[in-house]
């Protein structure tokens, strides 16, 4: 699993579209069912740093907001988790991350 952009900068307070890429494999589902589980960040969110995700359902494009803390050196890190679950009812989930960075040094 993987988002693009993994990245959100500059962190100006704009909503940035974020598109979802999943992959599953199954020996014998060869099309489980997807559904985006939660989105959280190491920060607390306001109302609005989400928009257009479907908790729930099989959402692969959504909007985050390009913001974090100005004095804190670690950014915002939003995480995004799936879940599959194959036709016998086995679950599995993946996450990943999309980073508003303090700034672009090394």
């Amino acid at each position: 699993m993987s988002l693009s952009p993994n990245t959100l900068w500059p962190p100006n307070d704009k909503l940035v579209p974020i598109t979802a890429a999943i992959t599953t494999k199954d020996d014998y589902d060869p099309a489980p069912e997807i559904k985006l589980e939660s989105i959280t960040a190491n920060k607390t969110l306001a109302d609005g740093d989400i928009q257009n995700a479907q908790l729930g359902a099989d959402d692969r494009d959504f909007y985050l907001v390009a913001k974090r803390a100005g004095t804190n050196q670690a950014g915002r890190t939003y995480t995004v988790t799936y879940s599959a679950t194959d036709a016998s009812g086995n679950k599995t989930t993946a996450s990943a991350t999309v980073t508003v960075p303090h700034d672009q040094g090394k």
